[in-house]
């Protein structure tokens, strides 16, 4: 994907305290964009960024941050979205501060230079919780204030969660560049979340169809949701079509007007164009 830089003519830096900023870091690129208080987009950036290690891709959004005049104004708001796929659920009645990297540990790697940073999703009653550098962090509280910082999951939770309705089952899916995260509801109730590594589109529609089976889920009331990587790719939904039916491709088309690239895969952005909305 190339760089993309917007700026719209009505973007103004006198007005920066009134505006909403949203940035995503993930494997497939540095990104990030500009809300004013009518929810308009003003500012779109993407530039790609080839690392697969997580303290280089940080390294790389640090020095971007940094270089850039406009991620330096001070904003109403700032929002800071990582995309990795170590992250867990844990229901509000289990969760304690106390024995939270305990927890935590009993599923990921949890190393000395990590906190812990957690996230509550009302729709869930659930914490979303996940390990961040301590020092990324430290860099992005000394320069945004108010901010949050959340996993990629949380907007895609909550977007997915809002658009459902009353006795039926859902499949949404979102795909990163490395992995996908999956969830599966009925009606106002979670029956599945998780997220999983993959090499093909025949490992998504693996995962997909085991996770139906193991929520009993029938596929003649099931409707599917699927954002992110790979869904401008007419294979990908043509290939799923074949397993699970009744598929919708989640995108964002004002983005490619705006930015004048109509085979931009907008699909990318959608949840960080949307995460200034989840509160």
């Amino acid at each position: 994907m190339q760089n993309i830089y917007y700026i719209d003519k009505n973007f103004s830096q006198e007005n920066a305290t009134q505006y909403t900023l949203s940035i995503r870091c993930a494997t497939d690129g540095f990104s990030f964009c500009i809300h004013d208080a009518n929810n308009r987009l003003l500012a779109f950036s993407h530039q790609p960024v080839d690392q697969d290690s997580d303290a280089a891709i940080i390294s790389k959004a640090t020095q971007l941050i940094t270089d850039d005049p406009i991620l330096n104004l001070k904003y109403k708001k700032v929002y800071v979205i990582r995309c990795q796929q170590n992250k867990m659920l844990i229901p509000a009645h289990a969760f304690n501060k106390n024995t939270l990297a305990e927890m935590y540990r009993l599923c990921f790697e949890l190393h000395e230079s990590d906190t812990l940073i957690y996230r509550k999703i009302e729709a869930m009653n659930s914490y979303l919780v996940e390990a961040q550098p301590r020092n990324f962090i430290r860099f992005l509280t000394s320069r945004y204030q108010p901010i949050s910082i959340v996993n990629s999951a949380y907007p895609f939770i909550i977007y997915s969660m809002s658009s459902m309705l009353f006795n039926a089952h859902y499949l949404f899916i979102d795909i990163h560049e490395q992995y996908f995260d999956i969830l599966i509801t009925h009606s106002n109730e979670v029956l599945l979340f998780n997220s999983f590594p993959y090499g093909s589109v025949n490992d998504i529609i693996y995962y997909a169809l085991n996770c139906l089976q193991q929520c009993q889920v029938s596929q003649d009331n099931l409707q599917t949701t699927i954002s992110g990587n790979l869904v401008n790719d007419s294979m990908l939904v043509e290939t799923m079509n074949k397993y699970i039916p009744n598929i919708a491709v989640l995108n964002y088309a004002p983005l490619s007007q705006l930015v004048k690239d109509n085979e931009l895969n907008n699909s990318i952005f959608i949840h960080l164009l949307n995460i200034h909305k989840c509160e």
